[in-house]
């Protein structure tokens, strides 16, 4: 079975990373092949080649309803290279004759829908974070979905929220994703790799975040708690990872200094593997301010055996039973945070108990082998 898999790349976070473990596990009777945005870092693309999959690139790019001169001029650029990206993917399509076309994402279905409705063609649209139910959107998307065969979502979350925009079909259905799980001595023991780069107590208990650094991921109210943290539990040390996006990063940096914590809260940048760095906690905190698709990183956490603790935040509440896989706090409530923070660094037994149900859920329910095998029937049947 031949897939032509649009995916929206212009940077490797939750989406395009769960893309690639979903693709890059299919089983030998799929063939894959790419079509990629230039617009991108060329992070997805050195991934694809990683996993020996093929690819082409063209200009994929992004609509926005925002007059603000970025996004403006974002969407004017978008429109002025469109005509070469819908050649690029019809010559892509041609060449490669594929049994169904996978589309990322609705911008995708956005984008190309003119041809994908001429084409009649099997089309699946893996929704992660379906547009607001605006009077706007719900009209427009009675358009797109048209040229739609069917939709997988990748949480009941994200069902519900697609489902304002206007009715599922009979065949629209909930994949949850999975991650790839390992083996995992327990006790577990905490990877000291931020104690010795940052010079702190080996006995330290190291709480962080990662993620996207943008208004939505709740980085400042994760600051705000670490500082209230700090006046009350010495031991408790702060990790933010990944990339320095800017504004953001240079307020955070900025906040750490204004509360004095810059012994306490350091940021550990990029790494190579996302699995360092919650081997190398012991709380992973979702601290985001908005509905997560499904919150990657919650289930990535669990699975390396931190203790999970996410604001009520979309697809993350279906990975996290409060209390007994982990610990779900409202948004933008940074006392309720640092309260949660404060009570796991103090009872040991609670973050052990966590940890194990924890892991033995995503186990049982997110694994990737097993999510991969009902991704690969959805995609072969049912249209």
């Amino acid at each position: 079975m031949k897939i032509l898999a649009i995916v929206p790349s212009g940077f490797c976070f939750g989406l395009q990373n769960l893309t690639l473990a979903f693709f890059g596990n299919l089983s030998s009777r799929f063939q894959s092949f790419f079509l990629n945005s230039r617009w991108s870092d060329g992070e997805f693309s050195r991934r694809l080649d990683t996993l020996g999959l093929p690819y082409s690139a063209t200009w994929l790019g992004m609509f926005s309803r925002r007059l603000d001169p970025h996004n403006l001029k974002m969407t004017l650029h978008c429109l002025f290279k469109l005509p070469i990206a819908w050649w690029d993917f019809w010559r892509t399509y041609r060449r490669f004759r594929p049994d169904v076309i996978y589309l990322a994402n609705h911008h995708e279905m956005i984008l190309l829908w003119p041809l994908l409705l001429l084409l009649r063609q099997k089309v699946v649209c893996h929704m992660h974070d379906p547009p607001p139910a605006i009077p706007f959107q719900k009209m427009s998307f009675a358009v797109w979905r048209l040229a739609v065969g069917r939709f997988f979502f990748i949480s009941e979350n994200v069902r519900e929220r697609t489902a304002l925009l206007g009715p599922p079909g009979p065949n629209d259905i909930v994949v949850h994703n999975g991650i790839r799980v390992a083996p995992l001595a327990w006790p577990r023991v905490r990877d000291g790799r931020f104690a010795r780069e940052f010079d702190w107590p080996a006995d330290s208990i190291v709480v962080g975040i990662t993620g996207q650094m943008t208004e939505t991921k709740g980085h400042e109210d994760f600051v705000a708690a670490a500082r209230m943290c700090a006046e009350e539990n010495p031991r408790l040390r702060f990790v933010i990872g990944g990339k320095l996006l800017e504004p953001m990063a240079t307020r955070l940096q900025a906040q750490v200094r204004e509360h004095g914590l810059e012994a306490k809260a350091k940021f550990s940048g990029w790494l190579p593997s996302p699995q360092d760095f919650f081997s190398a906690v012991d709380v992973l905190v979702l601290a985001s301010r908005h509905d997560e698709g499904f919150g990657l990183v919650v289930a990535e956490a669990m699975e390396r055996g931190a203790v999970a603790v996410s604001t009520r935040s979309g697809g993350a509440t279906e990975i996290i039973e409060d209390g007994v896989s982990g610990l779900l706090i409202q948004k933008q409530a940074p006392r309720e945070m640092a309260d949660r923070l404060l009570r796991l660094a103090g009872d040991e037994a609670l973050r052990s108990r966590l940890a194990r149900a924890g892991r033995l859920r995503v186990e049982q329910h997110f694994d990737l082998v097993r999510q991969v095998k009902e991704f690969e029937g959805r995609l072969a049947h049912g249209f």
